[in-house]
């Protein structure tokens, strides 16, 4: 049930990302925004409404967080080596946590998981990484559909997204634009690479209850431009790359592959794709695809009273409910 007083939150990060968070926090009553952290001098002393184009909210940006938040909305980095700082911090003044951070989603560095889950355990707090991808597409969808199974053999996961419609980062972050030796070089260089899709494949392992005899790889292939595409930012000719095709697959008792292809121009073949194998056979598809931005918003703050209603620790979607909110 929706609290009868509005949640205590905080945004602690305010980039693209941040902003369609805090930009859906204010459209909740059941929730009341009481901080607004960024470590960018440009942003602090301002009004957080000026920052994400909205109203003055009344809540001036701060390089930390102020009024004691009962859940904190985490948006920084993607490697949880990077966060694990401010996660333990956050956790050790007794917040709930809900980040966007794609290795947070299945800690695979346990010694860090371990960590988190002693700070979050000792504070009495829980701390879940979740977002459209990894978060739900590729990891609580496809296990929320496995439940009608009696017997399952292989679960085939597809994300084809049409990057024209995503922000210029992630545009530049698929390789828009390079050459085929340019995008090469920055995969070689780890500058490309969608983040969480191992995760992804380990949550969905987990989350059925087995154990992989082999994982993969992933494989980091360029798609390439057979037509002149233009977005809101950028211009690819044909021969250059228009974005990624990034694959991982585990081999078991169920055999779990994912697929996701990330470019620009993809408008006509957009669309989020699982395909199960076994009794009965499923297959979903959701034609356009989920919208990254707005649903990762979406999903952090809907997780907020599930979280809140947790047990401590480190979560991961496999534990908590999921519905609008």
């Amino acid at each position: 049930m929706v609290a009868a007083q509005p949640i205590p939150v905080a945004i602690y990060g305010i980039g693209p990302i941040g902003a369609e968070i805090t930009k859906l926090i204010l459209t909740k009553p059941w929730l009341e925004l009481v901080s607004a952290v960024d470590i960018d001098t440009a942003k602090i002393g301002r009004d957080i409404g000026d920052l994400i184009g909205s109203h003055k909210v009344g809540v001036a940006v701060t390089p930390e967080i102020t009024n004691k938040p009962t859940v904190i909305c985490h948006s920084t980095g993607s490697r949880l080596r990077d966060v694990e700082g401010q996660l333990k911090a956050l956790l050790g003044a007794r917040s709930h946590v809900v980040s966007t951070c794609e290795e947070l989603s299945f800690p695979l560095d346990h010694q860090i998981r371990e960590r988190l889950e002693q700070t979050a355990r000792a504070a009495n707090v829980a701390l879940l990484g979740t977002g459209v991808n990894p978060g739900f597409v590729m990891d609580k969808l496809p296990l929320t559909l496995t439940a009608v199974c009696q017997q399952i053999e292989s679960v085939t996961i597809v994300r084809i997204q049409n990057a024209s419609t995503r922000r210029e980062p992630l545009q530049r972050k698929v390789g828009a634009g390079m050459t085929v030796d340019e995008f090469r070089a920055a995969v070689d260089a780890g500058k490309i690479k969608h983040m969480g899709l191992r995760e992804s494949l380990m949550l969905v392992g987990s989350g059925l209850g087995i154990e992989f005899n082999s994982v993969s790889d992933e494989k980091i292939e360029p798609i390439v431009a057979k037509r002149e595409v233009v977005t809101q930012y950028l211009k690819v000719a044909p021969g250059q790359v228009a974005g990624v095709h990034q694959t991982i697959d585990g081999k078991g008792r169920i055999n779990v592959s994912l697929e996701l292809q990330m470019y620009v121009g993809a408008e006509d073949v957009a669309a989020d794709r699982v395909i199960v194998k076994g009794v009965p056979d499923l297959e979903l598809v959701i034609k356009g695809g989920v919208h990254g931005d707005r649903a990762t918003a979406a999903m952090v703050v809907n997780a907020i009273p599930r979280v809140i209603a947790a047990h401590p620790g480190v979560l991961t979607m496999d534990d908590i409910p999921v519905s609008f909110r």
